[in-house]
């Protein structure tokens, strides 16, 4: 028999784009939930009944079905329409719900203001929640109690690594774990290209290039090392190794991620800063 968690409460998705799709397929693959445990809805339904086919969930007819039925509720919206998506609904929260806002760059003063009196979380997950290997940090509000970040722990921690932190530093999550597979799908992307240059068949190339990138995270993480001793540990004097790093540091590889994360963190602080205004600038 399992010792995995499970989760006891109802659940609720407002929004199913990537990111509630994401959390709603590694719940389920985890068996944190059932499917008759979650309802979900969007404004798109095509989107939605296309995901309850797939996976055996509930449509609901509208947000406010929602959160009558669900004891918690994640708010997977663009941040530029989490405004008008709460505002019809601020009402109908209660201090029973636990809503879990995805909305990058929404801080949690808006989050409470329209959310009533529910106890609030915000969070920056990733992508590859749905495959049980995501990463996120997340923040408590000011109502919360034991069992709401317990249940934080639960869900995320079945589907990858979470970690606490003050709100401020969200948007260095979102810099760095948020956006951060779109930089390892362009690295496995050029690398396979690099393969497929020197002569191997594209999709050899595509495979041997993923499994390389998913192998050395696992050996990194099994580890639990720095990752320029694993480094040294393949690179040998005067090999192809050192020959393939010196040109990289040359180009300045490292430099140019440095910088990608920090863009991507200032994006995300101007998100934060103007997210009500905004229409065109998504995670």
């Amino acid at each position: 028999m399992s010792n995995k968690p499970r989760l006891s409460e109802s659940i609720g998705v407002i929004g199913t784009g990537i990111m509630g799709t994401s959390l709603i397929r590694g719940l389920l693959k985890e068996k944190l939930v059932s499917p008759d445990q979650i309802l979900a809805y969007d404004i798109i339904n095509e989107l939605l009944m296309d995901l309850v086919e797939e996976t055996g969930i509930n449509a609901a007819l509208n947000n406010q079905q929602i959160i009558e039925q669900s004891d918690i509720i994640f708010i997977c919206v663009k941040p530029q329409v989490f405004l008008t998506t709460l505002q019809k609904l601020q009402i109908a929260f209660t201090s029973d719900h636990l809503v879990i806002s995805i909305a990058a760059g929404v801080p949690l003063s808006i989050i409470e203001e329209l959310t009533g009196n529910a106890r609030c979380v915000r969070i920056m997950p990733n992508m590859p929640f749905q495959v049980g290997e995501g990463a996120a940090g997340y923040s408590l509000g000011t109502r919360n109690d034991n069992r709401d970040s317990e249940i934080v722990e639960i869900v995320f921690g079945s589907l990858g690594k979470v970690f606490q932190f003050p709100e401020y530093l969200l948007d260095a999550v979102t810099g760095l774990s948020g956006t951060g597979p779109a930089y390892v799908f362009v690295f496995i992307e050029a690398l396979a290209d690099g393969g497929v240059l020197a002569g191997l068949p594209r999709r050899e190339a595509l495979i041997l290039s993923a499994q390389t990138v998913m192998g050395a995270a696992k050996l990194l993480l099994e580890q639990n090392v720095h990752p320029g001793i694993l480094r040294d540990a393949i690179m040998s004097p005067g090999g192809t190794t050192a020959s393939a790093l010196q040109l990289m540091e040359a180009r300045g590889f490292r430099s140019i991620l440095i910088d990608a994360v920090e863009a991507a963190t200032k994006k995300s602080q101007f998100l934060g800063q103007n997210n009500l205004s905004q229409s065109d600038h998504l995670v």
